[in-house]
């Protein structure tokens, strides 16, 4: 009698054992890769909402692997494996966000740098007529040195923006352009304003 039990007992762990679901590898490595690849896409910054969420679907993973791999026996890892399905949809999503988004902004770039390109000759203009003509920048009372610095600071931050849009910082670059063209446009409204006009 005492045999049996401890064959019936040998069973029951038996099929335990074999009824626990193992851990899906492979489908943990590809959402690692994909997630991976959200980070290089910069979805921390064209994506935001949806990298978090796949941060915190990554951290579910984490903790339920550690809960599982800290008991002694009776290991299941079904519900990590349906975590990591979560997990690789959610990185997933955030990959394609990013790189969507990405493009948005870089097209927005493109456009931007077009329009301070364009601003920026014309004020290059205006401030070469200026200097050309001390008296009616005096009598407008104009800082010709002073817009000179500046347009000439312009163009280096101009230059920086290009940078920044040749390493792929599309928003680094969009708001670089967008303060400058600002500052472009207000002084070629300054410079008309005083009479001059592009030669």
């Amino acid at each position: 009698m005492k045999f049996l039990k401890i064959v019936a007992v040998a069973l029951a762990a038996m099929l335990l054992f074999s009824c626990s679901t193992k851990l899906a590898q492979s489908d943990l490595d590809a959402a690692n890769a994909v997630f991976a690849e959200a980070q290089n896409a910069k979805a921390d910054v064209y994506a935001a909402d949806e990298y978090k969420a796949a941060e915190d679907a990554k951290a579910a993973v984490d903790a339920e692997l550690a809960a599982q791999e800290a008991k002694s026996s009776g290991k299941d890892y079904k519900k990590a494996n349906e975590l990591i399905k979560a997990y690789a949809d959610a990185a997933k999503k955030a990959k394609e966000t990013a790189a969507a988004n990405a493009e948005k902004v870089k097209a927005e770039v493109e456009q931007l740098k077009n329009d301070v390109n364009a601003v920026y000759a014309s004020v290059q203009a205006l401030v070469d007529a200026a200097s050309k003509d001390a008296k009616k920048a005096a009598k407008a009372k104009l800082n010709v040195k002073y817009l000179a610095s500046k347009a000439e600071a312009a163009g280096k931050a101009i230059a920086d923006a290009q940078t920044a849009f040749d390493g792929q910082d599309y928003i680094t670059a969009r708001d670089s352009l967008n303060t400058v063209k600002a500052d472009l446009e207000s002084m070629k409204s300054e410079l008309e304003a005083a009479g001059f006009a592009a030669q």
